[in-house]
């Protein structure tokens, strides 16, 4: 099988959110079973090439693709994907490569125009989405009648018109199918036309196509995409929740419009890829010391626990070994853990920090979960939306000692963060798959997770803790169903171990691929 996969991140390359992990593993495994795949991504001023073999330009590989009355020169770079026979077409054009971030401008960029605010999404989006979008499609001009992909496959809202596009070039992809897997249909993660002009002057699509895509007066580019393709999502929770008009709210009126129109949505849960992350392996973990929660050996989680807790100090010892984990990280408040004998229990938060993740409900349970438990401590990793970064420095302010803030990102500092606590606190109010529940469960860490979307594969009381209501009781409640478990050590000890073997074992991408994506394709 021909697959052609679209995305604006994959890791390794230019990397943003969970995309970027999922379109790594799709084309992966989609090469390892066999299939003859081709990945186009955008060339961004973040953009690495360090994972791709093989890089080749000709000047004569590109296209002029029309947009508005214009022609937008598009060059094309190939390469192959390290350690696979994955194609990499990489799309060039100026307009992405000044961008130095994928979705969002950067701290850099608001200093050079403090009207890209670091966190806001790139002003001209819909106009980087629609070039990237038609660059794929004319890319068929570039190749022979037999490398004609027999499937393309879109990656979210951004890349989710391609099949519209490439409806107009039938002459081509006559005989292609087309599936746009929805990442994430939450308020502002639409990348929807404003308005039925927007969306006529930026597409080209005849109106009647257009206007059966309404959503009030926007445009939405999942809706454009069902005329054409069959639409899946990251879980089968979250296929059920998209056409539930009741969640409206978080799908910014999308479900109802699924509903409306009886789109049928196919959920295929996302998989986890164990050894990209696995514990056994520094290289790999890029934590301190290893160990192996697969056979119940969690000494070296203690000992990178211990070394996370030395970065945590007030007066914080500067150590060269600390260089990477603490790279474009700025900390707020330090932990104390002079307990007189008890032992601290330690609770993560890492992610985006923004509304849909909850974080605020963990903010507004800390002064309970304290009465409760003195002894908990907090480490709380990411970036996001600085009001709500705002309000956690002045929680680590007026909760002293017992949380620690790490402001900003990068990848050593996650691992290592899941590898130091003993539960991951995931409070969202919605989430289509979530990797973040997968990646603490592969260190040894447990997830106390709001019963919502994806998040719902959790099960619980077996490989996490759920709660069903998104408020601060039942977060509290929750907590402590998890610490009566953690009190019981051996018992404790059973649970992680049979947990990340579930996981490895239950959620390979291997499984995903062959039982699930590779079916599903075959079924179109």
């Amino acid at each position: 099988m021909k697959i052609w996969l679209a995305t604006m991140e994959c890791a390794g390359i230019a990397e943003a959110g969970g995309v970027k992990d999922v379109s790594y593993s799709l084309a992966k495994g989609f090469d390892k079973a066999g299939s003859k795949v081709t990945l186009f991504i955008p060339v961004f001023g973040c953009t690495v090439f360090n994972n791709i073999e093989k890089l080749e330009k000709k000047s004569d590989c590109f296209e002029f693709i029309e947009i508005f009355g214009h022609d937008e020169k598009v060059s094309y770079f190939t390469g192959i994907l390290k350690n696979t026979n994955v194609k990499v077409v990489f799309v060039n054009h100026k307009s992405f490569l000044e961008k130095q971030a994928v979705y969002v401008y950067t701290a850099e960029e608001q200093k050079i125009n403090p009207r890209h605010v670091r966190g806001c999404g790139h002003e001209d989006y819909v106009f980087l989405d629609a070039l990237f979008s038609k660059a794929v499609c004319a890319y068929v001009k570039q190749i022979s009648e037999n490398d004609i992909p027999d499937v393309i496959h879109c990656q979210d809202a951004s890349t989710a018109v391609i099949p519209c596009y490439a409806e107009q070039l039938n002459t081509y992809f006559k005989n292609t199918k087309y599936v746009v897997t929805i990442h994430n249909a939450g308020p502002a993660y639409h990348h929807e036309f404003m308005d039925f002009q927007m969306a006529s002057y930026f597409t080209g699509l005849p109106d009647s196509v257009i206007s059966e895509a309404m959503n009030g007066n926007r445009v939405e580019p999942y809706l454009l995409a069902s005329k054409y393709a069959q639409l899946t999502t990251v879980s089968s929770f979250y296929a059920e929740e998209l056409v539930n008009p009741e969640n409206e709210e978080n799908t910014d009126g999308l479900s109802s419009r699924f509903n409306e129109k009886r789109i049928t949505i196919t959920g295929i849960t996302n998989g986890i890829d164990y050894d990209l992350y696995s514990p056994e392996k520094k290289s790999i973990s890029k934590l301190p010391y290893s160990y192996n929660p697969l056979k119940g050996k969690f000494s070296g989680k203690k000992r990178c626990r211990n070394f996370f807790l030395k970065m945590s100090r007030k007066k914080l010892l500067y150590r060269r070994c600390y260089k990477k984990y603490l790279q474009n990280i700025s900390r707020f408040g330090y932990l104390d853990n002079n307990l007189f004998g008890e032992e601290p229990v330690y609770f993560m938060y890492h992610g985006r920090i923004v509304w849909q993740k909850g974080i605020s409900v963990l903010l507004d349970s800390l002064d309970e979960i304290f009465i409760n438990f003195p002894f908990a401590r907090f480490f709380i990793v990411g970036q996001g939306d600085p009001v709500i970064e705002e309000n956690i420095k002045l929680a680590v302010k007026k909760f002293e000692g017992k949380i620690v803030f790490f402001n900003g990102y990068n990848e050593p500092i996650s691992r290592l963060v899941a590898a130091a606590s003993d539960f991951a606190v995931l409070p969202s109010y919605f989430e289509p798959c979530c990797l973040e529940d997968f990646i603490a469960q592969i260190y040894g860490t447990l997830p106390i997770s709001h019963s919502t979307g994806g998040l719902k594969k959790i099960l619980d009381g077996k490989t996490g803790f759920l709660y069903e209501k998104n408020e601060k009781q039942q977060l509290v409640q929750s907590i402590k169903r998890a610490y009566e478990c953690f009190k019981d050590r051996d018992a404790f000890n059973d649970m992680l171990i049979s947990t990340v073997n579930y996981i490895k074992n239950v959620y390979s991408w291997d499984n995903v691929i062959n039982q699930n994506y590779l079916k599903f394709f075959k079924n179109l």
